[in-house]
């Protein structure tokens, strides 16, 4: 019984949210004052963005995208952020 009440209450529960968006990933670093330099990037410079929640802290997410260097170069990335008050937070750029 436990089992169905617990499929029935996935089933129609809201969608997980998936992570920021290419402009929250851009704004969470130029929040950060550990990003400076070649490792800030704009909004228009984020593409392909895909993130995926930490199973033992859900409101944290490790997100790969590309992004344009200085040189017009698209390079793949990755970066650790956290949702908190609302807002995306930077823990960590790879």
């Amino acid at each position: 019984m436990m089992l169905l009440l617990t499929m029935a209450l996935a089933a129609t529960a809201p969608d997980a949210l998936s992570g920021p968006s290419g402009a929250e990933l851009a704004a969470a670093f130029h929040a950060a004052p550990q990003v400076t330099g070649p490792a800030s990037v704009k909004a228009d410079t984020i593409r392909s963005v895909r993130c995926r929640a930490f199973e033992e802290e859900p409101t944290e997410y490790r997100c790969r995208f590309k992004a344009s260097d200085a040189d017009g170069r698209w390079k793949r990335r990755s970066a650790i952020v956290a949702l908190d008050k609302g807002a995306w937070v930077l823990l960590s750029l790879e």
